[in-house]
């Protein structure tokens, strides 16, 4: 039992060892602009040398600001030089950034002129990670480990799809993309259930409800000629939008329908040790209430993230004289459609994880697997 404790205690140690170092690991990017090639530089000073109120023709009232900034110039052959620079920015900061002392910022160099570019912002992206893999690993422990390392992953596979969809003429965007849903699924569902028979029948259930979905949204697009859809409007668009429009699809319902499948399935597998000897009908049964239970919770979700992205333009849409038909088609359509769409996917999870769990629960093993 001593033995024990010891190894229980050095795992405890070695845990908060590692969060510890990656903490350290924050400061270091205060230090590290000899690992960039653009000049970066560290604001000594500011001075708001003027300031002008303005009002434009739909009555919106913003304040211009001039700052006039030392910096000190930190990598580059002109490292440890101080230059004084010109910011103007407005009190909305729509589309400029006011700059503080202590902050650390990007230039560019032409000639013998400077120009701030940006604000260098990778500590609190550092801070921001430390502290999701610190929380992750305290709370979750081992699980949290493998969340770690999935996400790993599959940022790694969604760069990897991206450079083929770069590199490869004439590739098939839907069919690239749907390939990285299927990894992508088999992989977060590995790592958090084990490869087993719950994990191959979640899924099955998350592939099935996606590829349904998906399926009957593209009937539909096909019979309604995609009325409605201006596709067109995607941001920044340099490829055929429509396929990559299901392929953002594809990738955007996959999350919610995972969740939904794997609670679904996992409360049928409890019920199961509990009662070996439940009937399919009730195993179906209880999973279709788990699944009402949380599905309006989900699309919820998914609804909230998209008003969450759209309510920024929309409001300057607004604020800048047009109307809620031309605010809404502009930047709500197709980001509505999208979400219908998971919608229909979480919907139809119910009945295809029920289901399948019901159908295969009596297979040999199900439940010491």
């Amino acid at each position: 039992m001593t033995n024990l404790n010891k190894l229980i205690n050095l795992k405890i140690i070695l845990q908060y060892g590692i969060i510890f170092l990656l903490g350290l690991s924050i400061f270091a990017t205060k230090f590290d602009a000899q690992l960039y090639h653009h000049p970066i530089g560290e604001v000594i000073s500011i001075e708001t040398t003027k300031s002008i109120n303005e009002t434009d023709q739909f009555r919106n009232k913003d304040k211009l600001y001039t700052q006039t900034i030392r910096v000190k110039i930190l990598n580059t052959k002109a490292a440890g030089k101080t230059i004084t620079l010109t910011n103007q920015y407005t009190l909305s900061c729509a589309m400029d950034e006011k700059y503080e002392p202590k902050s650390q910022v990007f230039l560019s160099h032409h000639q013998n002129s400077y120009m701030i570019t940006g604000q260098k912002r990778d500590t609190i992206l550092a801070f921001m990670v430390w502290l999701t893999i610190s929380l992750l690993i305290i709370f979750m422990k081992q699980a949290g480990v493998f969340t770690i390392i999935s996400v790993i992953i599959n940022i790694s596979l969604l760069l990897v799809t991206i450079w083929l969809d770069l590199n490869i003429k004439n590739i098939n965007v839907i069919i690239l993309f749907g390939t990285l849903a299927v990894v992508m699924a088999l992989i977060t569902l590995s790592l958090a259930l084990g490869f087993n028979r719950q994990m191959l029948i979640t899924f099955l259930a998350s592939i099935g409800s996606v590829t349904v979905a998906i399926s009957i949204a593209s009937i539909i697009l096909i019979l309604t000629h995609q009325k409605g859809l201006q596709f067109d409007l995607m941001d920044y668009i340099t490829q055929l939008p429509q396929p990559l429009f299901i392929a953002e699809t594809i990738i955007a319902a996959l999350g919610a329908i995972m969740d939904e499948a794997t609670d679904i399935i996992a409360t049928q597998y409890e019920m199961l040790i509990a009662h070996p000897n439940l009937s399919r009908w009730s195993l179906y049964k209880a999973g279709q209430r788990v699944g009402q239970t949380i599905m309006g919770a989900l699309t919820s979700v998914l609804f909230l993230i998209f008003i969450a992205e759209a309510l920024p333009m929309s409001i300057l849409y607004l604020r800048n004289g047009n109307s809620w038909g031309y605010t809404l088609e502009m930047n709500m359509v197709l980001g509505l459609a999208q979400t219908i769409i998971a919608g229909i996917g979480i919907v139809l999870t119910v009945p295809i994880a029920s289901g399948l769990m019901a159908l295969l629960h009596q297979s040999k093993g199900v439940i010491n697997d």
